[in-house]
């Protein structure tokens, strides 16, 4: 099973890391906990080899999170920036 696994997790000091075995970069996962590194390890290696699963798998933890993420257009998007954006800083004159 580890020779098909993409990317490896190493220790270094106390904080758990992995390594693309295509080109060698090593990034931290900024963790100390073990069980949530080899958690976010599988994650990677699952989008490696299955990129279209990982893409729905995506969309699901979206739509748990905000259910509407499915209907919304970029016209809403707009709309949200508009609403939030504070008015512009007119030149007193």
């Amino acid at each position: 099973m580890f020779m098909n696994q993409r990317f490896i997790l190493f220790n270094r000091a106390g904080v758990f890391y992995y390594e693309d075995r295509e080109s060698g970069k090593q990034l931290s996962l900024r963790t100390r906990e073990r069980a949530e590194a080899l958690t976010l390890l599988h994650a990677k290696n699952e989008s490696a080899r299955q990129p279209v699963l990982n893409l729905q798998m995506a969309r699901v933890y979206l739509s748990a999170s905000d259910p509407q993420v499915a209907t919304r257009t970029w016209q809403t998007v707009m709309d949200e920036i508009i609403r939030t954006r504070p008015p512009p800083i007119r030149p007193a004159g």
